[in-house]
C-alpha cells in the first residue's frame, strides 16, 4: 500500500474573448502547459472543446507526497490560472484523494 500519496486534480473550462482561430488559441495554451509542468510538475492536456476558438476544457493533475501539499499546488495553480490573460469560465472539478482511495482494495 502506498504512504501518503494523494493526486490533486483540476478541470476547467478557460475562455479565450480575443481569439478569432484555433491557432491564437494554440500558443497561450502551450504556454500555460510548460509553465504547469515546470513550475508545478503537474500533467496538463486540453481535454475538450478543442474544435472552438474560444473556448478549452483543460485537466491538470499532479502527485504530493501528502494532502496538504497537494491542496496547496492545486490551490496555486487555480489561482495562477485565474491571474492569466484568459478568463476561466468554469472550474469542474477541483479535488484531493489519497492515492489509496483509488486503490481496488478487492484485488
Amino acid at each position: 500500500m502506498p504512504g501518503d500519496a494523494h493526486v490533486g486534480v483540476l478541470l476547467a473550462e478557460l475562455h479565450f474573448p480575443a481569439n478569432r482561430s484555433l491557432k491564437a488559441k494554440r500558443q497561450p495554451l502551450n504556454s500555460l502547459r510548460d509553465t504547469l509542468q515546470r513550475r508545478y510538475r503537474a500533467s496538463f492536456a486540453e481535454v475538450g472543446r478543442q474544435d472552438s476558438w474560444q473556448l478549452a476544457e483543460v485537466l491538470v493533475v499532479l502527485a504530493a507526497s501528502s494532502g496538504r501539499q497537494a491542496h496547496e499546488r492545486i490551490d496555486e495553480i487555480d489561482r495562477y490560472l485565474h491571474g492569466r490573460d484568459f478568463e476561466v469560465s468554469r472550474v469542474f472539478v477541483k479535488s484531493v484523494d489519497p492515492v489509496e482511495a483509488l486503490w481496488d482494495s478487492g484485488s
